[in-house]
């Protein structure tokens, strides 16, 4: 009986002190813990030129360990395409240390955004030995611009004989500016989605072609199936209009592009107008105006 006693007793030992193991919060009394408070270097910014600013991260006594903290995003009409943030780490025996965020520039049309954050330790151990998840709040303005985009995006996945997934980005499509009387002007062949950007200047007052195309299909995998390519363009005032058009049933991965002989890979279609910093662009099939501004 002395014997079933002592060993329920250890039982009961050791029980407890593997409790205290599992919660590292009950070792450390949050006295001993460092405060956590944050400083943001601003609260509205606006998105051009893609800005970083800065919060700074601040204990009320130093730790002799490492602290990492990153930032989430717990509210605010922003997605989390609009900005980045790097970590940031305290070092050992320090009390601050500067986090980055950076606002992601874009074209889109959109009034202003607002982002909450919670800079918190970035990992179980970091967390039991700081006190305190604080958040900054800020707000993103839209960006505007005088300049005019033409861009082409195709991608998505599409499926080969044998069930494996590939990209329609693989194969190779194009957009051209040409002057009226069909001299090339510039280009874009070298990614997806492809685009030309014309600034204030660059070209002057009169009409040009915009052109969408389609090169070659041999750059990618051949598809299980016949397959429209799913080609967008988009005509852009950066941050004031943005109208988008889907070409999707003017390509597919049967006839190919202009290598293999395709007499439509090339889609004389849009006229665009300069006049200053003003643009339209019409469709010449239709003489209807697909974008102004």
């Amino acid at each position: 009986m002395k014997n079933i006693k002592y060993i329920l007793g250890l039982f009961v030992l050791i029980g407890l002190f593997t409790g205290c193991e599992d919660d590292p919060e009950s070792v450390i009394d949050n006295s001993a813990k460092p405060i956590v408070t944050v400083a943001s270097s601003t609260t509205s910014i606006s998105e051009s030129g893609s800005p970083t600013f800065e919060v700074t991260i601040n204990f009320d006594k130093p730790i002799k360990n490492t602290t990492t903290f990153v930032a989430t995003q717990i509210g605010g009409s922003a997605s989390s395409g609009d900005f980045s943030s790097s970590p940031a780490v305290v070092p050992a025996y320090q009390t601050s240390a500067t986090m980055e965020i950076t606002v992601n520039d874009d074209i889109f049309v959109e009034g202003t955004e607002d982002v909450q954050l919670e800079i918190s330790a970035s990992n179980i151990p970091d967390i039991y030995e700081v006190v305190g998840k604080p958040t900054v709040s800020f707000s993103i303005e839209n960006s505007t611009s005088d300049d005019f985009i033409f861009r082409m995006d195709w991608d998505g996945l599409y499926e080969d004989s044998n069930g494996n997934e590939h990209h329609f980005c693989d194969f190779d499509l194009d957009v051209e500016l040409y002057d009226s009387s069909f001299n090339l002007l510039t280009a874009s062949y070298s990614s997806c989605p492809e685009e030309i950007e014309i600034s204030p200047g660059d070209l002057p007052d009169g009409d040009y072609w915009l052109v969408p195309s389609f090169w070659d299909v041999t750059t990618g995998v051949s598809p299980a199936n016949y397959q429209d390519i799913p080609a967008v363009v988009t005509f852009v005032k950066p941050g004031i209009v943005l109208e988008t058009i889907d070409l999707t049933t003017t390509w597919n991965t049967e006839d190919g592009g202009a290598i293999q002989g395709n007499p439509d890979a090339y889609l004389f279609k849009y006229i665009l107008t300069v006049s200053g910093t003003n643009y339209k662009v019409t469709d010449s099939d239709t003489g209807t105006v697909v974008f102004q501004g």
